[in-house]
């Protein structure tokens, strides 16, 4: 892989090809690269299958990806197991991860003591070797993990470890990376040549793209961080493109494509965060991540609720919600409750904000996670639906002009948002004190309205929306000086946004005129004017699939591409040996009628050969297709070349032979339900892709 930056980090083999693939590997773990870092280990041990530290790479690299806890403990076991064949330093990092593993498996008071016990290891393995780049590399890593966030003399230690490496090794991407992140927020001005410097190392790696897109968005840049969030984006679909992957093994895609939307609405540039939105909506879904389907249409309920697109908000045509799910049901109604009260439609609002609350209550958990224990991402999401009622009562107190309770109450809500504030893309489309400071000019109470808008600025730098409020506070104050540095500096965020935007047409109401000037630490490039097609492409489509060829049960060469104009579900199965894939095929074969009303064919295809599939196909109401030397298997990377065996593997194909979504490894996927939710969003995406989307309407 080119592009990802190098890190080369010395172990023990019998095989003088591992060590290029160990280096590899190791880059893809500093860039947070878990699925192609496992992919480069297996190749290790496919080289040699005794690589102590290939497990060891493993071990971390299965853990980091969805917490998968039970194959991380696997490598970890067969990594112990070879410790005696390797140097002491390979040895130590093993048993170091040993603890760590040991830690994690803790509860109660013991857990800080394991974490402890497994931290003063780290520290005597790098004061006996004080030159040890990964080892110090790793600590930082380790550091975050067993000590929380960041934050005051600890991040200023760990800042020194990371000089220490960059003293001995410039371009160490883990070291560049972890800099970054020590930064991320208010203070990401000391990190700023980083954010350069890792971009050019890294060009090809999304995550190490957008990691200076947080910074950058977090000290207010948002023209760079659009520029550095949208290279990320459009590396990440050029690479789950040419290679087939979809955002179940490609975790940062949504949160890349989710960050640039939430940039571009700060950049005033409605149209394109829609269009991102929309891009998102198409995404297929996981199973393996329950909470995938309702995360994704958070980007685009932002930004119509940001920019008060009321109106598209209560015909629910752009978010396609799902009332039977419990957090499209809460998005549902929060989004309607917000655009009632929007458009003073008060009595409504009344009774949305009753359903609200009672659809809350219903789907409340009734046991919170104890302390040190990680929460549910579905239940976090519902608790934040709870946190947004108070918000919410005090909106509708102050359109029903309830003014003193309202603004009381609003205030209170602004206190908590600023407390846990966090440099991520919000899922609350307003900052509270921007709410606050437009009640306040409403009012007429320039002078509170300018307090809170000063008050927004000192959390998200450079705020286009308060700005946009200081101008018309400061000018109907009388201080003019003030009105036009605001003027100034929104010049600059709001250079290309998008109008209508009645923000920034009422400060240009005031007539204030200002030079656009921001003061920053950098020379800001223009998004709108910056060519980055050659980072990739800017939308995501589904992946072209290679045709299919095989035979069927009378010899005949069937091809994925006679069904073009239909959805193929595309089932790779191990032949009639495989109890599994029998099971798989008779439940697949079950939903045949309902398939076909969705106007999809299902295609199965294994070893066997044409005699062995006609002795099956008389039992079987599908089409089998073989494939005797795998050649399609292959093709569709459903042979695994590391074991040099077969996959069970599904394929969903839309109308166009364009890849939608696939499950390859593992055991034969039988969520038939999920299958056929799947081919319902395909059938409508592609009703919808002959329609205008929001962004061009």
């Amino acid at each position: 892989m080119e592009g990802i930056g190098s890190t080369p980090f010395p172990i023990s083999s019998s095989h003088p090809e591992v060590q290029a693939w160990f280096d590899q590997a190791i880059a893809l773990l500093h860039a947070f690269w878990f699925y192609e870092a496992e992919r480069s280990l297996r190749w290790c041990l496919k080289l040699d299958p005794e690589c102590a530290m290939a497990y060891w790479g493993l071990a971390i690299a299965t853990k980091e990806n969805f917490g998968e806890s039970q194959r991380a403990k696997e490598f970890l076991d067969q990594a112990v197991a070879r410790k005696g064949k390797v140097s002491l330093r390979e040895r130590r990092f093993i048993e170091l991860l040993e603890k760590f593993h040991a830690a994690d498996a803790t509860k109660g008071e013991a857990k800080d003591e394991a974490i402890s016990e497994a931290m003063e290891a780290f520290d005597r393995l790098l004061m006996d070797d004080p030159d040890d780049v990964e080892a110090k590399a790793l600590y930082w890593l380790y550091s975050g993990k067993a000590l929380g966030p960041k934050s005051g003399l600890m991040r200023y230690g760990l800042e020194a470890v990371l000089d220490d490496i960059l003293e001995i090794d410039p371009d160490h991407v883990g070291a560049l990376h972890y800099r970054v992140h020590n930064w991320d927020g208010k203070d990401g001005r000391y990190a700023i040549d980083t954010c350069k410097k890792l971009g050019e190392i890294a060009p090809r790696c999304g995550h190490l793209l957008h990691m200076p897109g947080h910074v950058l968005s977090g000290i207010g840049l948002w023209h760079e961080a659009a520029i550095a969030m949208d290279r990320a984006t459009r590396v990440e679909k050029a690479y789950m493109n040419e290679r087939l992957i979809l955002p179940e093994d490609n975790w940062d895609y949504a949160h890349n494509l989710d960050y640039l939307c939430y940039i571009q609405e700060q950049l005033g540039m409605v149209d394109s965060a829609l269009l991102g939105a929309a891009q998102l909506l198409r995404t297929p879904a996981f199973p393996k991540v329950a909470y995938f389907s309702s995360m994704v249409k958070i980007p685009m309920a932002r930004a119509l609720v940001k920019f008060e697109r009321w109106d598209s908000i209560l015909t629910a045509e752009p978010l396609a919600l799902d009332p039977s799910n419990a957090l499209d049901e809460l998005l549902s109604k929060e989004l309607r409750l917000r655009a009632l009260i929007g458009l003073r439609r008060i009595a409504e609002a009344e009774a949305a904000l009753k359903e609200f609350r009672s659809s809350i209550e219903k789907h409340q958990p009734k046991d919170q996670p104890n302390e040190g224990e990680s929460m549910d991402p579905s239940m976090f999401l519902i608790m934040q639906a709870a946190e947004a009622v108070s918000e919410l009562e005090a909106r509708l107190q102050l359109a029903r002009g309830e003014h003193l309770d309202g603004l009381s109450k609003l205030t209170e809500e602004a206190r908590k948002q600023e407390e846990r504030w966090a440099n991520d893309p919000p899922h609350t489309a307003q900052f509270l004190y921007n709410a606050l400071g437009n009640a306040y000019l409403e009012l007429g109470a320039p002078k509170l309205a300018a307090a809170c808008y000063e008050k927004t600025l000192e959390t998200v730098f450079h705020d286009g929306f308060a700005l946009a409020g200081l101008v018309v506070a400061y000018h109907r104050l009388g201080e003019t000086e003030k009105a036009a540095d605001a003027m100034a500096r929104l010049g600059v965020v709001w250079s290309d946004a998008q109008r209508p935007n009645r923000w920034l047409e009422a400060a240009e109401a005031t007539g204030i005129k200002a030079a656009p000037r921001l003061d920053a630490p950098l020379q800001q490039r223009n998004y709108a004017k910056e060519v980055l097609q050659v980072s990739g492409p800017s939308l995501w489509v589904p992946s072209d699939l290679p045709d299919l060829v095989a035979k069927n049960a009378a010899g005949e060469t069937v091809r994925l591409s006679d069904h073009r104009g239909r959805n193929v579900l595309l089932i790779f199965y191990l032949g009639d040996e495989c109890a599994h894939c029998l099971q798989q095929l008779r439940q697949a074969e079950e939903r045949n009628e309902k398939f076909a009303k969705l106007d999809t064919v299902i295609l199965a295809i294994s070893q066997d050969n044409v005699e062995e599939i006609a002795a099956q196909q008389e039992s079987f109401g599908l089409t089998l297709l073989s494939d005797e030397e795998f050649t399609m298997a292959r093709r569709f990377r459903s042979y695994d070349d590391f074991e040099e065996i077969e996959l069970h593997s599904t394929f969903l194909v839309d109308r166009e032979g364009k890849l939608h979504w696939s499950r390859i490894g593992g055991e034969p996927f039988t969520d038939f339900d999920f299958l056929e939710k799947e081919l319902v969003r395909m059938n409508r995406n592609a009703t919808a892709a002959l329609a205008p989307t929001p962004a061009s309407k």
